[in-house]
């Protein structure tokens, strides 16, 4: 049909840009203001997940199951430890913001 995208094309995916932020999962980059952010493969799956929904507060259940492919894993503090490695790398831990009891989401600095 015409218009309809390809399945290829939308697993490719969009750039998601968040303010200063910009996410290219095709290419697997991010960068902050035009400097390129040194991430691994996790910390990249975690802050696409996250910049991809601005404004929604994603679990850390369903975080586990998209980035480590794991919902069951006993509750250890991977997203933890990884969330504030992104913070440190994004410069500013408004970024990624905490929802107590639920998950996180992406903040605006």
């Amino acid at each position: 049909g015409v218009g309809v995208p390809r399945a290829a094309d939308r697993a490719a995916g969009r750039v998601v840009a968040h303010g200063p932020l910009r996410i290219d999962p095709g290419a697997r980059t991010a960068t902050l203001d035009g400097r390129p952010l040194d991430l691994t493969r996790k910390e990249f799956d975690l802050l696409h997940l996250l910049a991809s929904q601005p404004g929604t507060v994603i679990p850390r259940r369903q975080i586990m199951a998209q980035v480590w492919d794991d919902a069951w894993s006993p509750r250890g503090r991977t997203v933890d430890t990884h969330v504030g490695t992104l913070r440190g790398k994004l410069g500013s831990s408004a970024w990624i913001v905490t929802v107590r009891g639920v998950g996180f989401r992406i903040g605006s600095p």
